[in-house]
């Protein structure tokens, strides 16, 4: 006689299997799919309110108009109208400007500094040009390097002229010829060599013209 024995538990019938793969993979949720047409368009509205609320602060700013410099201006240059342009700054800002209805204040004097484009425009950076008056007089000087500052001279630079040493007579001292004279025109010559027209009263304007034929005559620049 033969005797069957069954493994008290164990189920196999052939519906066990699937009810045990059934109940395993219930448990299992698949992967969310990322949805890029949301994202995308959550990423454009943020971008739009950063970009609204930058603009709403810059139109929230008042500004004011103001002078600046449209292309280089060369020291002792005469400005002109086409030197300019207008430009606005914040009306709280500390900047020194001039406005635009100021703009007479600045065509047709001269440059003390070298002023570089969009440089905004103050009262100290501009001069009265040299003009000739009664009782004055207009002599050129040819200097060499040396008898002239390093910084070179414009138009507008106050100057003293001065005679050097004379080494043949030993008690002799540097002497001032014109004090407070100023430079009217610059021409450069070869070699470094500078032609200077400088504007002083005409008595000094006559001691620098005899002086110059003796050469050593040097120009001091001064504060205005």
């Amino acid at each position: 006689m033969t005797t069957l024995m069954r493994t008290r538990g164990a189920d196999t019938s052939p519906s066990a299997g699937k009810g045990d793969r059934a109940a395993t993979g219930a448990g299992v949720k698949p992967p969310s799919r990322i949805r890029g047409p949301e994202v995308a368009v959550g990423v454009l509205v943020t971008a739009l309110f950063a970009l609204g609320a930058v603009m709403w602060h810059l139109h929230s700013i008042e500004k004011v108009s103001a002078l600046a410099v449209a292309s280089k201006i060369d020291r002792g240059a005469v400005i002109e109208r086409s030197d300019l342009r207008i430009v606005y700054v914040p009306a709280d800002s500390d900047v020194a400007r001039l406005d635009v209805d100021q703009i007479d204040r600045v065509v047709g004097r001269v440059a003390l500094v070298d002023l570089p484009a969009g440089a905004l425009l103050t009262p100290s950076l501009v001069a009265d040009g040299a003009t000739i008056g009664e009782g004055q007089a207009i002599v050129g000087l040819s200097l060499d390097p040396g008898a002239y500052p390093a910084m070179g001279l414009a138009p507008g630079d106050r100057v003293d002229v001065v005679r050097g040493l004379d080494v043949a007579a030993l008690d002799d001292e540097p002497k001032v010829i014109a004090q407070g004279a100023t430079v009217y025109a610059v021409e450069e010559l070869s070699s470094d060599r500078l032609l200077v027209s400088v504007l002083a009263e005409q008595a000094d304007a006559d001691r620098v013209a005899a002086s110059a034929a003796a050469g050593g005559l040097r120009l001091v620049m001064v504060t205005r």
